[in-house]
């Protein structure tokens, strides 16, 4: 069974925590935790292994700035990929990347 934290804004906590707690119950999440505003201390419950997952209502309830977070590139993007004056980007010239496990 996966261990879960919940992480809700403070402004909307019955709401979103009713939702939250029901959607964990659908997947037979373990809610372990109940955080209201507290990104750190979500992250501190995973980083810690305590829990595996961090369940949100939605994106919005999400400060766009929070770090450490994750970012999905949309299918299409509302802004062109580069300006058409920009030289072409060599892989060549980038930095080598690590794979990680």
């Amino acid at each position: 069974m996966i261990n879960a934290v919940i992480f809700v804004r403070p402004e909307n906590y019955g709401v979103t925590a009713a939702r939250c707690l029901d959607y964990c119950a659908a997947k037979r999440y373990n809610v372990i935790g109940l955080i209201p505003g507290d990104w750190p201390a979500a992250m501190r419950m995973l980083n810690e292994g305590l829990a595996g997952v961090v369940v949100v209502a939605s994106a919005e309830q999400l400060d766009p700035d929070r770090e450490p977070r994750v970012e999905v590139v949309p299918r299409r993007l509302n802004s062109r990929r580069r300006p058409a004056n920009a030289r072409q980007y060599s892989t060549a010239s980038a930095p080598a990347l690590r794979k990680i496990r």
